[in-house]
Formats: structure tokens, sequence, C-alpha cells
């Protein structure tokens, strides 16, 4: 069923307070995370977190995700520092599989060194995620690892001579004609 309203109830159309559905959104999403966090370097994206709490509440919204889910992550973020928990939302990325600058700002239980590239620190913040609750932990109990397409655009730039190419060092992706990087201008 379609509504007019931004934020709603799929059961009857009936317009949803947005600050309401959010506190319902939350713990869903923290259980989404903790059940990420169960298989050593796996990871979601924005994308597929917020259909899930949005499927697993009955409660839609038609903002664009871009504009509620860094409120979600914040509040889960916040809940999982409260309660002591390793940094969950260091499981959530971007489709392109960056983190985003945003997640330096996060709240966090651990300590969080500025000077690191905030890539590297959700690494080796999704470590202690899968230290705490992955169920195939490697026998060494694993290393700070970059996703794949983090791991895969660094590998490229180390290799292509930095002479023909600009490469964004937020995004790791080459940087258009006009200098600027695409992924920084959204």
């Amino acid at each position: 069923m379609s509504s007019q309203h931004g934020t709603y109830f799929v059961t009857d159309g009936s317009r949803a307070e947005f600050t309401d559905a959010l506190e319902t959104w939350v713990p869903i999403a923290h259980e989404v995370l903790i059940n990420v966090a169960g298989k050593f370097n796996r990871t979601t994206t924005y994308l597929e977190l917020t259909e899930v709490v949005q499927e697993r509440s009955g409660i839609r919204t038609k903002m664009l995700i871009g504009n509620w889910s860094g409120k979600l992550l914040e509040r889960v973020a916040q809940r999982a520092a409260d309660a002591g928990e390793p940094p969950l939302t260091s499981l959530c990325v971007h489709q392109n599989g960056t983190i985003g600058d945003g997640y330096s700002r996060a709240p966090k239980s651990v300590p969080n060194d500025p000077s690191t590239h905030v890539e590297d620190l959700a690494a080796q913040h999704r470590l202690l995620c899968y230290q705490r609750y992955a169920d195939n932990l490697p026998a060494d109990g694993g290393v700070p690892t970059l996703t794949p397409q983090v791991a895969k655009a660094r590998s490229q730039i180390k290799k292509a001579p930095t002479t023909q190419r600009d490469v964004c060092q937020i995004h790791f992706m080459e940087k258009a004609a006009t200098g600027l990087c695409d992924q920084c201008e959204i």
C-alpha cells in the first residue's frame, strides 16, 4: 500500500512520526549488525541495513537514505558505546565499500586515534566486532581487513604511476578531470 506520508506504517499507510520510527529501527539495526559481526570479514551496506529495518518494523520512509541512515547509525553507535560493545557501525559501508568520513565522528567505546585514516580505523573496529561475535574467527584472531573494494582501490593506487592519476585520498577513486572526486560531491 502506498502512502502520501513521508514516514508511514505499512499496514494502513497512516503517518508515523520519524522520531518514533527511529526509536523502533535502532534495536533492529543493532541486532542486524551483531548478526553481520557473526561472520568474519562480513559487512553490510547502508541500503541493505535500511531496507531490513524498514521491512522488519513495518514502518517505511520515503526519505532518501542519505537523509536518515546517518541518524540511525549514530544512535546505534551510541547504544553500542553505552553498552561497552565494539563499534558495530564499522560494519555498515557504502555501496563502494567505503565507510565514509562521518564514521570518525561516531560515538565509540574504544580508543580512537584521529591520525588513523578512517578506512583503517573502521577495519580495526570491524576486527573487534568479529573477535567478539564471529563464530568463524581465524585461529590467530584475524587481522584488520579493508573491504575488498577499498583494498583493490589502494592496490591500484600503489601500482599506478603517481603522475598519471589524481586519486581521492578519502574514497580511493580516480578524480574527475575537474580535479574533484565524484563521491565527495555527493
